[in-house]
């Protein structure tokens, strides 16, 4: 009786308790994504099935009209690529904790240098070669000086990089629209558009499609960030500063210029996408090409975690809502405006679920 006694005493009594992790791994990570967008669909069944339409039938009409046929898969890859490359000007800069949210009008400004570059040098018979990669190069300059500008006002005088960048947006698009009903307008238009560009401007297309090769530009360019992140001196100090600023500094790392830096880069690959929208697909300056390319770019570099190979499957997910859209007005009487709605469920779940996935539930034993 009393070795059975003695036994039950010192069996083990254990409690649970929810703890934060110490280091999220990658399969945390991945493991939130996909809650998130299962989160989100559901969401997105339930408010389809209030306005009376068959969820069914209307996602399945947008997965068809992105991924259906070929076509459909080239549009989905054209749509993409924009919010990809501007994603990756997000990354550059959150990495680093410095908030651009200047993407849509460093896009528009690297769009204005490649026509203003058109309209100078349009007559001057250069070859495609030359033409095309110059023009490239002009909308990152143009780009980059209108991230410096936010750049310089952080880190000299620690000017808010929200504020200014918003408010840049809109001085921007106005100049954008100033100039297009204005000196810039194509003759006898009635529309806010350009000339339309030589075709020694257009970018090469890929496969014998209508996908440019902007696409390719978009994969070396994040493979090229990957590898500045992590395995280049000045990408270290870009993660630490973001990582613990006041740690960073002890060790020597110039906060400011790493602020300075980032934006530049930043504002340069958002205004390379701005140049690579209208050689690849507009070829001429038209008032609206950009969806909010810009602003999607920074959901977009959420959903892959702020990471330049995450960017690019987030991309094609969101280029396909884009596309998919057409069909689902097409085969259903939904709004073109469900697809704002999605983007926005998926990225609420995603943030409720990187933060619950943040902690872990683990058994504790009692001490006596």
């Amino acid at each position: 009786m009393s070795t059975a006694k003695s036994t039950r005493s010192v069996i083990p009594k254990f409690h649970y308790r929810l703890e934060k992790r110490k280091e999220s791994g990658i399969f945390a990570s991945l493991l939130s994504i996909l809650v998130a967008l299962i989160c989100s669909f559901g969401i997105t069944f339930w408010v389809i099935s209030l306005i009376g339409a068959d969820a069914g039938t209307v996602l399945w009409a947008i997965v068809k009209g992105s991924f259906g046929t070929k076509n459909a898969v080239i549009d989905t890859l054209i749509k993409a690529t924009p919010i990809f490359i501007t994603g990756l000007a997000t990354v550059v800069a959150f990495r680093a904790k410095v908030w651009n949210i200047g993407q849509e009008g460093q896009l528009y400004t690297g769009a204005l240098g490649v026509t203003w570059a058109v309209l100078l040098l349009k007559d001057t018979g250069l070859p495609a070669w030359i033409f095309v990669p110059l023009l490239l190069v002009v909308s990152a300059i143009f780009g980059a000086l209108a991230g410096a500008i936010p750049g310089v006002l952080k880190s000299r005088y620690n000017v808010n990089e929200i504020i200014v960048t918003v408010m840049l947006n809109y001085i921007t698009l106005y100049l954008t629209t100033y100039l297009l009903g204005g000196i810039w307008q194509e003759a006898g238009s009635h529309y806010y558009n350009t000339i339309r560009f030589p075709e020694t401007t257009n970018l090469p297309l890929l496969f014998e499609t209508r996908l440019h090769s902007g696409f390719l530009i978009a994969l070396l360019l994040a493979a090229l960030i990957y590898y500045l992140l992590w395995h280049m001196k000045l990408g270290y100090k870009i993660r630490a500063t973001g990582s613990n600023p006041t740690a960073a500094r002890f060790k020597g790392i110039n906060i400011q210029r790493i602020s300075l830096i980032v934006m530049v880069l930043s504002g340069a690959i958002s205004g390379l996408a701005g140049g690579i929208e209208l050689l690849g697909v507009h070829h001429r300056l038209v008032y609206g090409f950009s969806v909010s390319f810009g602003f999607t770019g920074i959901l977009i570099a959420l959903l892959g975690r702020l990471h330049p190979l995450g960017v690019a499957p987030a991309a094609i997910f969101f280029g396909a809502l884009h596309n998919g859209s057409s069909a689902m007005i097409i085969h259903s009487n939904v709004p073109r405006e469900l697809i704002t709605a999605i983007m926005g469920f998926v990225i609420i779940m995603l943030l409720v679920w990187e933060e619950v996935f943040k902690y872990r539930i683990r058994r504790v034993e009692d001490v006596q």
